[in-house]
Parts: structure tokens; sequence; C-alpha cells
């Protein structure tokens, strides 16, 4: 056996630990195991029958509630019609309410618009000669001619009087 590379104590000495593994599982996990298993087999039947009896009492307690739920059915129609009657004079009511208040927010809201508009013009015309004047000392400051200094300032200021017509 030692060609075939077994050799035999330490195969007897494997043998022999897993038996007594085998043993000291038997005895110590496998049957609390099956104890447990036991236990909880048993609250299941017992669940299983309060289940059933939950069950009767629930088709009791369905036949209760839909007596009761026809009974409320029949007055809510009842509360709604009328209550149907009365918002349809309050929605008249309020709709005219609603139009008078609507038609003066809108007059007023296209006069903010309006000097808002004519605010954001000056604003913008104003924002426009500041830029072209800045740009203006940029290119003055530059190290070009006097006549290009002239040419170039006639240039600019063409080009923003186009911008701001």
């Amino acid at each position: 056996m030692e060609k075939l590379g077994v050799q035999l104590i330490p195969l007897l000495l494997q043998g022999f630990n897993f038996l007594l593994l085998l043993f000291i599982l038997k005895k110590y996990l496998y049957k609390p195991v099956l104890k447990i298993l036991q236990e909880r087999k048993k609250k299941i039947e017992e669940g299983l029958e309060f289940s059933e009896k939950m069950r009767a009492e629930l088709g009791k307690s369905e036949k209760k509630a839909a007596e009761i739920t026809d009974k409320a059915r029949l007055e809510a129609q009842k509360i709604i019609s009328q209550a149907k009657s009365d918002a349809k004079k309050k929605e008249n009511e309020i709709l005219s309410a609603a139009e008078n208040e609507a038609s003066e927010k809108i007059a007023r809201a296209n006069k903010e618009i309006g000097s808002m508009k004519q605010k954001m013009e000056i604003d913008l015309h104003k924002k426009a000669v500041e830029i072209a004047s800045k740009m203006l000392e940029k290119m003055i400051n530059s190290a070009l001619s006097k006549e290009n200094h002239l040419s170039v300032i006639d240039k600019k200021l063409k080009e923003v009087e186009k911008m701001l017509k």
C-alpha cells in the first residue's frame, strides 16, 4: 500500500477521528436539533388550528361589516346629494369672485411687466455704454499711435451706436 501513497497508521487515525467526530455530533448536535424541530412542528400545528378558528370568526365579522357598510352607503348617498347641491351654489359664487379677482391681477401684472421692461431697457443701455467706454479705455492705453487710436475709437463708437439702435 505504501507504493500507492497510502500509509496505514495515518489512515487508521483519520478513520478513528471520523468515527469520534460522528459520535460527538450525534450525541450533542443531532438529538438537540431533532428536539427543536419537533417543538417547532408542534407550534406550527397549533398556529394552523388557531388560524382556522380565526377564519371562521373572520367570516362572521365580514357579514356584519357588509351589513354596516350597506347602511352607511345609503346614508352617504343622502349626504352626497345634499352636498352636491350646496357645492353647486358655492361653486357659482366662487367662480364669479375668482374671475373678478383674476382680471384685476392680470391688469396689475401687465402694468408691472411694462414698467419692468422699461427699467430693463434703460439698465441694458447703461451697461452697454459702460462696457463700450471700458473697452475704449483699454484700447487707448495700448501701444498704438495717435492715428491708430483715433481710427479704433471711431470704429468702436460706430459699433456701439449700431448696438444701441
